[in-house]
């Protein structure tokens, strides 16, 4: 099964907390520049978006979830984010897509792969995963321009 790792756009420099931070401008087009190069890459299109809590996420979750048509959207907290353990529940026989932040993201596609990969900002990673044997394949990402 496909599972999908995206980092969100681009983020202000400065707001009343981190979580309240939202994407600039230039975020948002990078989420959508992702978004359509992801349709055009004809990739199995995931059917559930797991997204952090904070703004920037949100954001980026909302976005690319108009452009690829996905309806079904769970929101977790940044701390559930960041934990394979939780992410991993929302997993069944369909392809998902979960958004959230570094370092995490580039930790559980370590733990999951084995492989160290950068993981830019609204960057989606596309990993090939076994559910029983709880590992996977590091496939591809796209990245923005």
């Amino acid at each position: 099964m496909d599972l999908y790792f995206m980092r969100h756009g681009e983020a202000e420099a400065i707001a009343n907390s981190d979580a309240e931070r939202k994407l600039t401008l230039e975020g948002r087009g990078s989420v959508e520049y992702v978004a359509e190069a992801f349709i055009r890459r004809e990739w199995p299109l995931p059917m559930k978006l797991v997204t952090s809590s904070h703004d920037r996420a949100k954001e980026t979750a909302e976005i690319v979830a108009k452009k690829l048509g996905i309806r079904d959207i769970k929101l977790v907290s940044y701390e559930d984010s960041t934990s394979w353990p939780v992410l991993r529940s929302y997993i069944n026989d369909e392809a998902i897509l979960f958004v959230g932040h570094q370092p995490a993201l580039g930790e559980i596609i370590e733990e999951i792969t084995g492989d160290s990969v950068p993981v830019k900002k609204a960057s989606i990673h596309r990993l090939e995963y076994d559910f029983y044997e709880d590992k996977g394949k590091y496939l591809d990402r796209i990245e923005n321009r």
